[in-house]
């Protein structure tokens, strides 16, 4: 690889302007060779040239293999520490979603199905919004950025062909898809695999890594995973640097290597993964209406009738995941996180944030449940009350979490006083109100 090459043109790019940059950084082996070689840029500009700053962003998604999210992180801490100690323009951001964009706050708390090649609505959330947000605060503040990828035209004809349809003639840049103001810098998307290998293990980076430990991962040729900027990229389950709970692939390879890789205890994740997969069609696990039919639902059970279900494409539409399913999974969940922290105790696979917020989503979904702590121990009074209404109502109105921010809190307890309703009122008549 022609490195002096490489180099001058990213450093002419980096002159050029006073367009602030974002480098997309996975930790993967063509995000390490681009960061590498901006920083090497940076260390050979004089003090007076380091005219802006480099944002270097990496994705947190809260469900990375725990291995490779320890990986990431003290990776992102040793790219902070050096960049202070050479006085070099580089911020080290690792984003991750809101908590009420995060997978399982989706899935176990609002009982979303697990995403499909269909229905994949965890790229959006966990990944491209968190990174949008990030660039679209830099575009208020100075009209335009700079998104600098590790993209390579060699990896697939899909890839070249998606990089060559945004490019602008005559520039050596490519317009963003979907930010207007942002444009997308590829430095290395002419060099092969091999390039990008020799360089990594003939340059140590400056940040003290000398990169073996990442050569290792490829070994059995997992696939790249890009810094995701659209709902094009791949699916993560095909890559090392991916979700562990990724169902959009038939078989999760990054969960199989890792076991492979003397991970044994990761086995228990790989079968929960395969669970939900499995699950996400079966009608036993899903309620039979949406939840923007509740109300017609109620209505026709009221009245004595049957509601009429959602049809799309001829096939009767299931509604999200039953409360009794959110139960069952957020139990096996918080089991697995205990068996897997009597090796590394400071595994975290949900948080307690999500926990509460999860609590919330349930009890805005007319549930009974009014601790987790019910769910664990199987102590959950299906009886309803107007004290249980109080103390649900009272829970609402004192989170100060973002899932009840106050601008909605009445809004919220409308919610719950309604689902209190239609129960007591089915109740009179003597019917169960069961979603």
């Amino acid at each position: 690889m022609e490195k002096t090459g490489v180099l001058t043109a990213i450093k002419k790019q980096y002159l050029s302007d006073s367009r602030p940059w974002v480098v997309g950084f996975s930790g993967g082996k063509d995000s390490t060779c681009t960061l590498q070689l901006i920083y090497e840029m940076l260390l050979s500009l004089k003090p007076k040239d380091r005219i802006k700053t480099v944002h270097v962003l990496s994705s947190d998604t809260l469900v990375e293999s725990p291995i490779i999210s320890k990986r990431q992180k003290k990776i992102c801490k040793m790219i902070s520490e050096a960049a202070q100690r050479d006085d070099v323009p580089l911020v080290v951001e690792l984003l991750r979603p809101e908590i009420t964009d995060t997978f399982w706050v989706n899935l176990i708390g609002r009982g979303y199905p697990s995403p499909n090649k269909w229905f994949r609505w965890c790229t959006d959330r966990l990944k491209i919004k968190p990174m949008n947000n990030y660039i679209l605060r830099h575009i208020e503040r100075n009209g335009e950025v700079l998104i600098i990828l590790g993209a390579r035209k060699s990896e697939s004809a899909s890839r070249s062909q998606t990089m060559d349809k945004h490019e602008i003639d005559n520039f050596n840049l490519r317009k963003h898809g979907s930010i207007n103001g942002a444009f997308v810098y590829t430095p290395i998307e002419d060099l092969t695999e091999k390039e990008v290998w020799d360089y990594l293990l003939k340059t140590p980076s400056p940040w003290g890594d000398d990169n073996a430990s990442l050569r290792k991962m490829y070994q059995k040729k997992d696939e790249e995973i890009s810094f995701i900027i659209d709902e094009k990229s791949p699916p993560s389950g095909h890559s090392r640097f991916g979700c562990w709970t990724c169902t959009v692939v038939d078989v999760d390879k990054a969960l199989i290597s890792l076991i492979e890789d003397d991970h044994p205890e990761y086995q228990s994740l790989l079968e929960f993964r395969n669970h939900l997969k499995k699950i996400r069609d079966d009608e036993k696990y899903r309620d039979k209406y949406r939840k923007n039919q509740r109300i017609d639902k109620f209505i026709a059970e009221y009245n004595g009738k049957v509601a009429d279900r959602a049809v799309r494409n001829g096939h009767e539409m299931m509604g999200p995941f039953t409360l009794e399913t959110r139960h069952e999974l957020l139990k096996q969940l918080l089991a697995i996180q205990s068996d897997l922290r009597k090796k590394e105790p400071d595994v975290e696979l949900i948080s307690p944030e999500e926990i509460k917020a999860i609590e919330l989503l349930w009890i805005y979904d007319g549930d009974l449940v009014e601790s987790i702590e019910q769910v664990t121990q199987k102590k959950v009074d299906q009886t309803d009350s107007i004290d249980k209404l109080i103390d649900r109502l009272l829970i609402v109105e004192n989170d100060m979490s973002d899932m009840s921010r106050r601008v909605g809190v009445f809004k919220k307890l409308e919610q719950v006083i309604y689902e209190y309703t239609m129960r007591e009122m089915l109740k009179e008549r003597g019917d169960n109100y069961d979603y």
